[in-house]
């Protein structure tokens, strides 16, 4: 039920804001044409990041536990990712696996946290150069704190312990402003091109 509409409504906005998330990365992450960098979108959705990735050159493969959110995924962007119903803590047992970049969009502040540090271990496992996160970042927005709040999100929970969560898992993640609600969250992984 959920799936339709999360597109119909959120499609253009988040649209918007991977698309600015994939410009700074490929500013932060230079690559060769050849052979073309993979990507593995955790948590993909209806598929947005995956499609914004996708435009940025890369090859992508999608997985979601939802499998209504895959069906609007295959349907509105079928050409954007390999989409695979797989829940998040399975990144690195995918087809492709390691993947130059491993991403998840408005996925970790929806989960538990110790279910959020379970997937992000496993998402620095699939990684060989770096791990791309966007997510909400700190102040708390009262629009998104209500939004959030009606899903039975971990959204305020996500904003005191995220920071903490990164350096648990050993990550130094560089931290790029997307909105004032929202960052692209760069771990890199290793220091080669």
């Amino acid at each position: 039920m959920i799936a339709p509409l999360y597109d119909l409504v959120l499609a253009r906005s988040m649209a918007r804001v991977y698309r600015k998330a994939v410009d700074l990365l490929l500013q932060a992450y230079p690559r060769a044409p050849h052979p073309m960098p993979t990507a593995l979108d955790v948590g993909t959705g209806t598929g947005l990041f995956a499609s914004e990735l996708a435009r940025g050159g890369f090859q992508v493969t999608a997985i979601d536990s939802c499998s209504a959110m895959l069906r609007v995924a295959q349907r509105h962007r079928p050409r954007a990712a390999d989409y695979i119903q797989a829940e998040a803590h399975l990144a690195s047992r995918q087809p492709g696996a390691p993947f130059d970049l491993v991403c998840a969009g408005m996925l970790l502040h929806g989960l538990p946290r110790e279910y959020r540090a379970e997937v992000l271990a496993d998402m620095t496992r699939a990684a060989c150069k770096a791990v791309v996160i966007v997510d909400y970042v700190p102040p708390a927005n009262p629009m998104a704190a209500a939004v959030e709040c009606l899903e039975g999100s971990y959204y305020r929970d996500f904003l005191h312990e995220f920071g903490d969560d990164l350096a648990c898992a050993g990550a130094d993640a560089l931290v790029y402003p997307l909105t004032s609600a929202c960052a692209l969250y760069f771990v890199p992984l290793c220091t080669d091109p």
